[in-house]
């Protein structure tokens, strides 16, 4: 049964959105170095097969090559196949198969200018075999093709971005979320491997990677899959009406947990690059054990305000500097009350309720060094100590003058006074426990506000581009193409569509603005008195 004819204006949008990206001109000059060859010039040209893909993607579609084929040569009007440039019928099965045959060749040379893989796909070879066909790159080859795939990403996402006015001030939020692939898993029982060898194993504990845990018991939920590293826009003001939607800015595909930290930094160096302005990053607890010099520290560097969770491991004390220690995230006296340091501890193993935790980290602040200056552009910062300044927040016998003011805590000095104890000001540098350092104080309303709001956008940012209704990324027989480089083209068009998708509600809800604040302001109430009045 043949499908709708598509609008003139659906595929106006489309053709607009990959021709405002420049990546059909960029790959039409690549696949014409790569393949000069003698023949009949192609009839097909790359933008009419990445506004076919589009069309897919956004009908809620298979992104399938047959489909491809039908969408050009089937779906569209006159008018539409003339601006595409697409010539021919595919009406009949052998002119239909010869259509398809030239979509497919050229998909072919599409992936083969982005793919920085060079393992051999499609066919179930034993260990022996597969090493044979495997082609050797170097180190500049793939790092060069990776560059060409993740700019061919960053540019149709920004052309779809570009479909709505893009705010000066915007938080994010970072998250790694599998892509199953349309493959079977390498099997040690029969030694064969992979049909898609670019994936790997995926579980939800861990790392993403090991199929088996520190005791050898092996993992729930295990799928073979590509791992895709997405950012997203958020409100930079938690709990008010977004004047942006939340978006897919950044996107890199790479095997689970294979560099987890230096895929994220590449992401967010591809966003800013974009001009997308930094801002507040919400991370979860697989970022905040990377390496520092891998994620934390080029990412401050870019100018992102890291908001991050911790491990159990990584809570209370995590470091300190000229006397100063730093707690979960924050610099304090070394004189705080160890109650206060291990209040996160305590809440997590049941020692203390939740309302007693938010007194515990309220009676913070008053521990916590008061900042001088900073931070520079080297990224070094000045704090004095608590007891210094007009209004010292707490009364130490090292520093007199606070020893008169009312309502201030009072604290035991410590036995070797410090730097922090001694100098007016202490200096730190950007390293020290750059992996703990963050911008909002660990546990505190400004950090819960915060990191709710970035982490629930990123989190439902991957329920909705999963919806089976539309993209369904987590159903791998839809995207049947093998190969990181095919897989990329795919994700890319789908998270595509789903940002469209959003723009155009975006643009509903602006329209009743007025309404859908009224409706926020409303108050449910559950009962009320008049219920009970007799009829």
């Amino acid at each position: 049964m043949s499908r709708r004819a598509i609008p003139n204006e659906e595929v106006a949008r489309c053709l607009a959105l990959v021709e405002r990206s420049g990546v059909a001109e960029w790959l039409e000059t690549e696949i014409e170095a790569r393949y000069r060859r003698p023949g009949r010039p192609r009839e097909l040209s790359v933008v009419a097969l990445l506004t076919a893909l589009l069309l897919l993607a956004t009908d809620d579609r298979a992104l399938h090559l047959s489909a491809v084929t039908e969408v050009l040569f089937c779906r569209l009007s006159d008018e539409a196949k003339a601006t595409l440039s697409v010539t021919g019928d595919a009406q009949a099965q052998r002119s239909f198969l010869a259509r398809y045959r030239q979509v497919r060749y050229l998909f072919h040379a599409v992936t083969s200018v982005l793919d920085p893989s060079g393992l051999p796909k499609n066919q179930r070879l034993g260990v022996e075999e597969f090493a044979r066909r495997c082609v050797e790159l170097g180190d500049d080859e793939v790092r060069d093709a990776r560059d060409r795939v993740e700019s061919f990403t960053g540019a149709m996402l920004s052309a779809s971005v570009a479909e709505c006015e893009r705010p000066s001030r915007l938080a994010y939020g970072l998250d790694a979320t599998p892509v199953p692939l349309f493959s079977r898993g390498p099997s040690k029982r029969s030694g064969l491997c992979a049909t898609d060898p670019d994936g790997g194993w995926y579980v939800r504990e861990g790392d993403h990677r090991e199929r088996e845990d520190h005791k050898g018991r092996r993992r729930s939920r295990v799928a073979w899959a590509l791992e895709a590293t997405l950012l997203t826009t958020a409100s930079r003001e938690p709990g008010s009406l977004a004047a942006f939607p939340n978006l897919v800015v950044g996107l890199a595909l790479d095997r689970p947990g294979v560099d987890p930290g230096g895929t994220a930094r590449r992401v967010l160096a591809g966003a800013r690059s974009r001009g997308f302005a930094p801002g507040p990053l919400g991370v979860d607890r697989a970022y905040s054990g990377a390496l520092s010099t891998v994620f934390h520290l080029p990412a401050r560097a870019m100018g992102f305000e890291l908001v991050i969770d911790y491990r159990v491991d990584q809570l209370g004390r995590q470091a300190n500097s000229h006397g100063a220690v730093l707690v979960e995230g924050a610099w304090y006296c070394p004189a705080m009350p160890e109650v206060l340091v291990s209040a996160t501890l305590d809440l997590r193993s049941g020692v203390i309720d939740a309302a007693t935790y938010r007194q515990r980290i309220e009676a913070r602040r008053a521990y916590a060094l008061r900042r001088k200056s900073g931070p520079d552009a080297d990224g070094y910062e000045r704090f004095m100590c608590p007891a210094q300044g007009a209004r010292p927040k707490v009364r130490c016998q090292l520093r007199p003058s606070s020893l008169a003011v009312l309502g201030a805590r009072p604290v035991n000095p410590p036995a070797s006074p410090s730097l922090l104890c001694s100098q007016h000001a202490i200096t730190i540098a950007p390293d020290v426990a750059a992996r703990h350092a963050q911008s909002f104080a660990y546990g505190s309303e400004e950090w819960a506000r915060h990191y709710a709001t970035l982490r629930n956008t990123i989190e439902g940012w991957n329920g909705f581009v999963k919806d089976p209704a539309h993209e369904a990324l987590a159903q791998p027989a839809r995207r049947r193409v093998r190969g990181i480089a095919a897989q990329s083209i795919f994700v890319t068009l789908l998270i595509v569509a789903a940002n469209l998708r959003k723009i155009d509600t975006h643009h509903h809800q602006m329209i009743h603005r007025d309404e859908l604040e009224a409706r926020k302001r409303a108050r449910r109430r559950r009962v009320s008195l008049t219920d009970y009045l007799a009829s």
